[in-house]
């Protein structure tokens, strides 16, 4: 049978599976149920459809890759058309509802948000150290010679604290730039509030615009979000099919040591909500929506309204919070792309070069990890942006990444979703402490 038949039947598969989820949404079953059933389906499909063609770069897959690519890349698009508008309308929304508070509020969000994201971030980097110590990353490998260095750099926190400035707010929403855009929602709403105690009448009319645009933006949310389970279905196929056995089995002590350093950071987010009264199972139920989409997607800033939604819906958290937090946390303070990853390459290296690891080294890259989460807010390719930072902090060779960027879409799947744990940990959190 020829490669064209064999990706027709293929294709004609991935339909009927879609059409599977269709009616199962039609027979009334639960959101969770769907995307559980879409995750299995997208890995098995994946896995048979790579088996078949005999590997990941047969032009059967390719093929068919054309089919999923858009499913999946165009349910995430859909996500990230989402994010300007929610931001914008949901914080200008909640500031101006604020009225004489939202001085206070928003400055105790903003203080017990980072703070709280870098305290975080600087554990989950003890964490990496010690898990790649207990796995011996590094024993037995070398440098390579040559290695693909991130395309934006690391350039101090001054000049990214003025980059979080937007003075130009379209060019920081075409650059996903979700803390600028939180900066300029924020002046806006307060320069609204000013405008409503000089000239109620003018004032009422924009706040009417923005609660019907905020109303608006969350029926769009709420019908782009049900999707969830077919773009589940696509990511995950995809995944399965483009992935060689061979790469993963090279590296996986790393990939294994990476998963168990970011379980243990989950623990660490489950008992500090455990301590303030919520139930690890119950809080994983209820958010188990943007851990998945974030799983799948691989970007924070595209599960930004799953996240919202979830917050403010499910685990109930005041409107502002749901929004601003996930908005800051997005880009900074990142627990497993600041935090796990720099320290665990940290530790392969020196474990190549032979330099040892001492107390005096864990704890500058835990200093230093925090400092750069705070710094590399806005530029992508965050984690390997954050490892350039930690490395050459300690004078170690950048080239340890090229040992790892092969895999680097499995870690960064679970990177992806602790990022977006520690961000719902630190909201639930932060809603606590300002009421």
């Amino acid at each position: 049978m020829s490669h064209s038949v064999t990706a027709i039947i293929s294709i004609g598969v991935f339909i009927l599976l879609l059409l599977a989820l269709y009616v199962m949404t039609r027979k009334g079953q639960s959101f969770n149920r769907r995307t559980l059933t879409a995750l299995v389906m997208g890995l098995v499909f994946g896995f048979v459809l790579q088996k078949v063609a005999g590997g990941p770069h047969s032009s059967l897959v390719k093929y068919t890759d054309g089919a999923l690519r858009l499913v999946g890349s165009g349910y995430l698009s859909l996500l990230e058309m989402l994010v300007i508008p929610l931001i914008l309308t949901s914080i200008i929304h909640a500031v101006m509802n604020m009225g004489a508070l939202c001085g206070k509020i928003l400055q105790r969000l903003a203080i017990f948000s980072v703070g709280m994201l870098l305290v975080m971030t600087a554990v989950a980097s003890a964490v990496g150290v010690g898990v790649g110590l207990l796995f011996h990353v590094g024993v037995g490998l070398q440098l390579p010679h040559t290695v693909l260095l991130p395309s934006h750099h690391y350039t101090g926190v001054v000049d990214t604290l003025l980059g979080m400035l937007p003075s130009n707010p379209i060019a920081a929403m075409s650059d996903e730039n979700t803390v600028a855009i939180v900066v300029f929602a924020v002046l806006v709403a307060v320069a609204g509030l000013w405008l409503y105690k000089l000239e109620p009448k003018q004032a009422q009319s924009f706040k009417d615009f923005i609660s019907s645009a905020f109303m608006v933006t969350k029926k769009l949310a709420s019908i782009v979000i049900a999707l969830t389970p077919y773009g589940v279905l696509a990511l995950m196929a995809q995944v399965a099919s483009t992935q060689g056995w061979h790469s993963l089995l090279a590296l996986a002590d790393f990939i294994a040591a990476m998963y168990v350093a970011m379980i243990l950071v989950l623990v660490m987010h489950l008992i500090i909500l455990t301590l303030q009264g919520h139930m690890p199972w119950q809080y994983l139920r209820r958010a188990y929506a943007p851990l998945l989409v974030a799983f799948m997607t691989r970007s924070s800033f595209a599960t930004l309204p799953v996240t919202e939604e979830t917050l403010n819906t499910r685990l109930n958290l005041r409107q502002v919070t749901s929004t601003f937090v996930p908005s800051m946390g997005a880009t900074l303070g990142m627990n497993a792309c600041a935090g796990v990853f720099p320290a665990m390459l940290m530790v392969m290296a020196m474990t190549i070069t032979h330099q040892p690891i001492t107390l005096g080294a864990v704890l500058m890259v835990m200093f230093v990890n925090a400092l750069a989460s705070l710094g590399i807010s806005g530029i992508p390719g965050t984690a390997f942006v954050a490892a350039t930072v930690s490395l050459t902090t300690l004078g170690l060779p950048y080239a340890v990444v090229g040992l790892v960027q092969g895999v680097d879409p499995i870690i960064d799947m679970g990177r992806t979703a602790t990022n977006v744990n520690g961000v719902m940990t630190t909201a639930v959190t932060v809603d606590r402490l300002i009421k």
